[in-house]
């Protein structure tokens, strides 16, 4: 029998799919690049007239743009061809996109010179051909900041700056109590990517460890408008406690030279951070435009480009302090403790990591209101019904307003289907029905009012009744899942039986548009190996609950699986 897991996705392609791969950034460039033409054009009387054209990171774009000018200056030639600069502040993520052929595809406009934040995105660009092809492998930094942890000065419990680590970032680890996390998204600043990196270097791996990570990613708050965080932007907070943020070192220099109202302290963790590196990347395989990056990068390394990069913050390619540095306020000038681990599938790993984990859930829910639900919880002065109806409502507390959620009930006493849909997929934070009220609140409404229909479960058919409706409607930009809650027992009432399910979920299963099967049964279980196995059958999981104070766990773990899909053991 077929299983239906044909193959893996390819990392490059799932990489290139998330947010890393905007087909705008076309548009961003054309806008960007597309400046008025040089006046010394109309008069240079050149053959050939060319465009180096320059894409750099916010921070450190001013500086690569003064270098144009002074580039300009000279009226550079190169084999006849008279080229001349234009730099832009272009986000890495969407040159990335550019340089590495991604869904854009290799255009007219992508840069001849890149400078990104890190070296990361270097990393990243070269793993598909295209960037493999005519991305230097090894770049030469322009400047260098650490990532650190910025924090409040006044936060109650802050260690000292070079004794700080990564775990203070996870929920419960933040000095001074709760309080938020700020971070880039790891799709679109190096910073996030550090972060996430760190935070799973630390966990490790197995069951608990993705748990652990599930509760990080759904707890920091990540800022995604210009790929890099703004702190005079964070704060001050108007209330609550103040929140850590995930920053670069020139960040905290910047903003703190404003003499803000809540000055920042960078920490620098022990266990070492990464070092934004500011690589000075040529990208074109055309030799007038190498030379022409080649001279580009003379007029970077003289004295006014150094001391402006200096005078903005940046330490040295080395990491190095220079003078302005030294007396800057809320950072320590010693050279802090570097790493370079965070290249090639350790990259790839924490940017699918976040996209798996933060990308909205599309599930299905099946709530099995049959007879066996009546029956008394092991133990427990309550019925299972109680507990799907507490489960069902701890759920859609859970999942965020851009969840898409639909209900089926399950009873034979519905008719020949055994189920009532009750609601249709939809966002929960949708209200559309012209009376204010979101699908939220109208599921809530529904859940509190869940009693007993009585009749059989029909548990089997309409398991992969809903599999199917949820895999013809799959929805490429979000997890696609159905979730059970049930007795456990289908006691024959479906037409198929538990073998025949799981070769049609088997048979059906496709890993590259994965709909994942989470079963949550209430109660001692006498058919618990058949449910596993027909969880199993689509990577997903099969829960028993017997105290109902773990239901907040179980859906925690089961955000988790997203980690492993397609290929998850039981």
């Amino acid at each position: 029998m077929p299983n239906g897991r044909h193959r893996q996705p390819s990392r490059t392609r799932i990489a290139l799919r998330s947010p890393l791969g905007f087909t705008a950034a076309a548009l961003v460039l054309i806008a960007a690049l597309t400046v008025a033409v040089p006046a010394a054009v109309r008069y240079a009387g050149c053959g050939e007239t060319r465009y180096l054209r320059i894409a750099a990171a916010l921070s450190i774009a001013p500086v690569l743009q003064q270098a144009a000018d002074r580039f300009n200056e000279g009226g550079r030639e190169y084999s006849g061809v008279c080229v001349f600069a234009q730099a832009a502040e272009v986000p890495p993520h969407r040159v990335m996109t550019e340089v590495s052929g991604g869904p854009t595809g290799r255009s007219e406009i992508a840069p001849d010179v890149w400078v990104p934040e890190s070296s990361a995105w270097v990393e990243l660009a070269r793993v598909s051909a295209s960037g493999a092809r005519t991305i230097d492998p090894d770049p030469r930094s322009l400047a260098s900041t650490p990532v650190v942890i910025a924090a409040p000065e006044d936060t109650e419990g802050l260690p000292d700056p070079g004794a700080a680590s990564w775990e203070m970032l996870r929920p419960g680890e933040r000095p001074g109590g709760a309080r938020p996390l700020v971070m880039v998204d790891p799709n679109r600043g190096a910073a996030g990517m550090a972060a996430m990196h760190a935070v799973r270097r630390g966990l490790g791996s197995g069951d608990d460890a993705d748990t652990a990570m599930t509760d990080f990613v759904r707890d920091a708050q990540p800022d995604t408008a210009f790929g890099e965080v703004d702190p005079a932007a964070v704060y001050p907070v108007p209330a609550g406690p103040a929140p850590l943020a995930v920053l670069p070192e020139r960040a905290v220099i910047d903003y703190n030279g404003d003499s803000p109202a809540t000055p920042l302290r960078a920490l620098y963790p022990r266990e070492g951070t990464l070092s934004l590196d500011y690589p000075f990347v040529s990208t074109s395989d055309d030799p007038a435009m190498r030379s022409a990056a080649e001279d580009l990068w003379s007029i970077l390394r003289t004295d006014p480009y150094r001391e402006r990069l200096r005078a903005m913050g940046f330490r040295e390619p080395d990491g190095t302090a220079s003078a302005p540095l030294q007396s800057a306020r809320g950072i320590r000038a010693e050279r802090p403790e570097t790493h370079g681990e965070l290249t090639g599938d350790a990259l790839l790993s924490s940017v699918e990591d976040w996209n798996r984990l933060s990308m909205p859930s599309r599930s299905l829910v099946l709530a099995d209101v049959s007879r066996y639900m009546r029956a008394g919880l092991d133990g427990q002065d309550t019925t299972r019904l109680a507990v799907t109806r507490r489960a069902a409502q701890l759920g859609l507390s859970l999942f965020p307003d851009n969840t898409e959620l639909g209900l089926w009930l399950l009873s034979s006493d519905y008719g020949d289907s055994g189920r009532e849909e009750v609601e249709g997929l939809a966002r929960l934070g949708a209200a559309d029905r012209g009376n204010g009220t979101t699908r939220r609140e109208e599921l809530q409404d529904i859940a509190e009012g869940i009693e007993s229909r009585g009749g059989e479960p029909r548990l089997y058919d309409n398991i992969l009744a809903a599999h199917e409706t949820v895999s013809a409607s799959y929805r490429e930009d979000r997890i696609n899942s159905v979730i059970v809650l049930t007795a456990g027992r289908d006691g024959g009432s479906s037409d198929i039986s538990a073998d025949e399910l799981v070769a049609a979920l088997q048979d059906s299963f496709d890993p590259e548009r994965p709909v994942t099967l989470f079963i949550i049964a209430f109660g001692d279980q006498t058919d618990r190996e058949e449910l596993a196995d027909i969880a199993a059958a689509t990577s997903g999981t099969l829960s028993v609950a017997d105290d109902p104070d773990e239901i907040g766990d179980i859906f925690l773990s089961s955000i988790s699986r997203r980690l492993c899909v397609p290929d998850c053991g039981r």
